[in-house]
């Protein structure tokens, strides 16, 4: 488990801007794609259900909620968050598990301190398979890699190290969940958090890789909301092209067409993958704007807005953000 002392030590190692922009840039791409998030909901899903044949871990009686605070939920959980870790890293495992809590309106404390505790567990196996295997690892077959994973999370749960249960006394202390999980409830009661997100001040990947780990856990509720709200941390670069967006072409496409978060979270999965190196160019050069910073873009002239239209062949266009040459 992460402890603050822990924490601390790997922030002073290992909080660069690099580091940040490798654990967070794919994780950032999933988060902003509905159908992404349902693909990889539904492969865990269909992994646990697998596991639980082969391992016969406890499901929930209850049609449609089988995985509901039993030893199925901490199971998905664990092995979720281990697949995270090396998908996305060690930090984009921990922002995905707080992405997810966040996502489910009024999660009671005990359910959100149970599926907390058992993705901290997921990462502690991740941790464990990459000394044990190194780089190796990734060259196994996804089969041979799963297997593995699942078999440390039941080790874990036969030795009690899982929470399988909402009522389990022992408490989550890792310092950036409980911070999100604090930052969340005072919102929806309508409570100051006591920082806000900083006004004309946006963070950037060198600003970050410069604070000390003080500095980043004063700064850190706020770095969590520009990734909410911004849709990433921006290089210092990034932030002068997005200052001034007009004459973006995207390299990829060949044109200045501007992808907004809400286009990319309502492809489909077929949209997706055609755009998807083209949505990695802009998300690595200018950045993902939502359609209200696209809107404030254009009326400051650095983009325009092209309006849904029918070719003449009856193909219908939808309207899209492109910015000025």
């Amino acid at each position: 488990m992460y402890n603050k002392k822990t924490y601390l030590k790997e922030l002073e190692q290992n909080l660069t801007a690099q580091k940040l922009r490798e654990e967070i840039n794919e994780f950032l791409i999933m988060a902003l794609n509905k159908q992404k998030q349902k693909e990889f909901n539904d492969e865990m899903v269909r992994k646990t259900w697998y596991y639980q044949k082969k391992y016969g871990f406890e499901t929930n009686p209850r049609k449609g909620h089988e995985f509901w605070n039993v030893e199925a939920d901490a199971f998905k959980h664990a092995f979720g968050s281990a697949q995270m870790y090396f998908k996305y890293g060690n930090l984009g495992s921990i922002i995905g598990g707080i992405y997810h809590e966040n996502s489910t309106p009024n999660n009671p404390y005990n359910e959100w301190n149970m599926d907390s505790w058992n993705n901290d567990k997921g990462r502690e196996i991740a941790q464990e398979i990459k000394k044990e295997y190194g780089k190796n690892f990734y060259n196994l077959p996804q089969q041979k890699q799963d297997d593995i994973i699942a078999s440390k999370v039941m080790s874990k749960m036969k030795k009690g190290e899982l929470i399988t249960k909402p009522k389990d006394s022992r408490q989550y202390n890792g310092f950036i969940e409980n911070k999100a999980w604090e930052i969340k409830n005072k919102k929806q009661n309508n409570l100051p958090t006591g920082q806000a997100a900083p006004i004309n001040n946006i963070y950037t990947r060198e600003m970050i890789g410069k604070m000390t780990a003080d500095e980043y856990l004063l700064h850190e509720p706020m770095i969590m909301e520009q990734l909410k709200t911004q849709g990433g941390i921006p290089s210092e670069k990034q932030l002068n092209q997005q200052n001034n967006i007009s004459g973006f072409i995207n390299q990829i496409s060949g044109n200045s067409n501007i992808f907004t978060r809400e286009d990319i979270k309502n492809m489909s999965s077929d949209e997706y993958l055609k755009n998807e190196k083209a949505i990695d160019f802009q998300l690595k050069t200018i950045g993902i704007p939502s359609q209200a910073q696209a809107n404030e873009a254009v009326q400051n002239g650095g983009m325009i807005y092209v309006q849904p239209y029918t070719r003449s062949d009856g193909t219908e266009v939808k309207g899209y953000y492109r910015s000025v040459r």
